[in-house]
């Protein structure tokens, strides 16, 4: 599964270890609030990638396909809670949820698929992943500082 990793400023965990016993209620609150911006430009870049006729060259001939999307992989596209990882890291997932319907494949297997392109039939990956990262990281940097700064204020 194709993966977006964003790390918070340094200035930001320095404060989140000072708080305490309220740390975990406190992080989770705010990796809600930024997997919104970060969900949103996926669906975006989804959209901009998905949308569109595809053009696929086999050797010198160009075969056009229109759009053939039926919104069952778009609509599964969401947001996972926020937990704790492996190696104690707090970690948000945005990805897609259960399978294609009358299919063998899953959405994720698909959703990569769409990311990377495959090679052996000579398709380009669309890359909307790596677009949404860099269109939603400072997006949602700034709502994850927003809603900790709401956090920190409460409880001070």
């Amino acid at each position: 599964m194709a993966t977006i990793k964003v790390e918070l400023p340094t200035e930001i965990e320095q404060r989140i270890d000072r708080l305490g016993k309220e740390t975990d209620r406190i992080v989770i609150s705010c990796l809600n609030a930024a997997a919104v911006p970060m969900k949103r430009a996926v669906l975006e870049e989804y959209d901009r990638s998905v949308g569109k006729e595809h053009v696929v060259r086999y050797g010198n001939k160009r075969y056009i396909y229109g759009q053939r999307s039926t919104g069952d992989l778009r609509s599964a596209i969401g947001a996972t809670r926020p937990r704790v990882n492996h190696k104690g890291d707090y970690d948000v997932k945005i990805g897609v949820a259960g399978d294609v319907p009358g299919s063998k494949i899953s959405n994720g297997r698909l959703l990569a698929l769409l990311e990377s392109g495959a090679r052996s039939r000579n398709q380009k990956g669309m890359h909307f992943l790596r677009r949404a990262k860099k269109a939603s990281i400072d997006a949602a940097t700034a709502a994850f500082i927003k809603k900790f700064d709401e956090e920190v204020g409460n409880i001070l």
